[in-house]
């Protein structure tokens, strides 16, 4: 409950806090339930029974704010999250997991509970629901920053005074496994495999190992990933046998040259889209995607690529972008100029990914290790 007081100027013959009939600033205290929220405010008037209106006016909003936060529904905060992800024109696939997570799991769960209005949610709930995961710790990771988003999302429409996730520590992320790469000798059995590659059916099918060597290539000597290999255009290949890899943030173009026979390869294809390399063109790209992947795997199987140990290599199409950034660090290439090809953000992303692999690095470590040799000789 509200309370009104006076704050008397100097000149004024009164100093009763309470007294309502002088003209000084009056001013609101107390608590404004059931938020619990202090308040210590001017009224913005000198009239006592103006600022006692003022007063009440202000209790009644904080009691009709609490109802509208009592009556906010679970399924209603999930259903408007989930408008609002497609409004942000969010790709289909993270719409379909955050659907799948928080339209189907989470709700299942929180009626299994009998927790209905997003109030009743605290952390401890989130917790025991936290505890039901089955998942490694990546797939935890990703989990717990979808269900962030959502209180985020309450807290942004004023359906939350807090968001109760920040009371949970995020899962701690995997240990980072050095990233693997083609040998030069691995490459030159996979584009040998796909002289044996043959394809059950489609409309290219006496095309598709000319047109899975020519992306082999593409990719190992552009470090292109496959969604934009698969969907490049043949504008992007200019008559010097310079690819357009993207446009930097200083909105200046970055091409990578390309080696003549690749170039010589990629423009002898057919193609059944004069726009395209490798795509038709027709429906989805991510469609032609995933059938170039499963192209992929087979391509692996028919390469027969062994470890060291001898036993099979764990294969798949992102290899030939970590070889192009491998090879390029090994050549002694600097590491910020790798990171412009390969278009991160940041640096930090590049030496997070490939820092074992900066040869710079590398001889600076050599060199080390020999002058303790030369320290113990002296």
């Amino acid at each position: 409950m509200l309370s009104v007081y006076a704050r008397h100027y100097s000149p004024c013959l009164y100093r009763d806090r309470y007294f309502r009939d002088c003209q000084c600033p009056k001013w609101l205290q107390g608590t404004l339930w059931p938020a619990k929220t202090r308040v210590r405010r001017s009224a913005k008037t000198r009239s006592w029974k103006t600022a006692e209106l003022r007063a009440r006016a202000m209790e009644h909003t904080a009691n009709e704010s609490a109802l509208i936060l009592n009556s906010v529904t679970i399924e209603r905060v999930v259903r408007e999250f989930l408008s609002e992800q497609e409004a942000k024109k969010l790709t289909p696939p993270t719409i379909r997991k955050d659907q799948s997570f928080l339209g189907d799991r989470f709700l299942e769960w929180c009626t299994h509970r009998n927790l209905k209005y997003v109030k009743q949610i605290s952390a401890a709930e989130l917790r025991e629901f936290r505890m039901t995961w089955d998942n490694d710790s990546w797939t935890a990771r990703r989990k717990h920053e979808r269900l962030r988003r959502l209180f985020a999302f309450c807290v942004g429409n004023g359906w939350l005074p807090a968001n109760p996730m920040d009371l949970l520590n995020k899962p701690p992320a995997p240990k980072m496994t050095p990233t693997d790469y083609f040998s030069r000798q691995e490459i030159k059995k996979i584009v040998r495999a796909t002289y044996r590659y043959t394809f059950g059916g489609g409309n290219d099918c006496h095309y598709r190992g000319a047109r899975l060597r020519a992306l082999v290539l593409l990719m190992r000597w552009s470090g292109l990933p496959i969604m934009d290999a698969v969907s490049l255009e043949r504008s992007r290949l200019d008559q010097n046998g310079c690819l357009l890899l993207r446009r930097a943030k200083t909105n200046a173009p970055v091409f990578v040259p390309l080696p003549p026979r690749v170039v010589a390869l990629l423009r002898s294809l057919p193609s059944e889209n004069p726009n395209y390399f490798f795509w038709s063109g027709h429906g989805d790209v991510r469609h032609a995607i995933k059938a170039y992947q499963r192209s992929f795997w087979k391509l692996f199987r028919l390469a027969n690529i062994k470890n060291p140990d001898g036993t099979a290599k764990w294969c798949h199409s992102h290899m030939f972008r970590d070889t192009f950034a491998v090879e390029l660090l090994l050549a002694g290439v600097p590491i910020e100029q790798v990171s412009v090809f390969l278009g991160h953000h940041s640096v930090k992303m590049t030496e997070k990914h490939y820092l074992p692999w900066v040869k710079a690095r590398q001889d600076q470590l050599t060199w080390s290790v020999q002058r303790a040799w030369f320290a113990e000789v002296l």
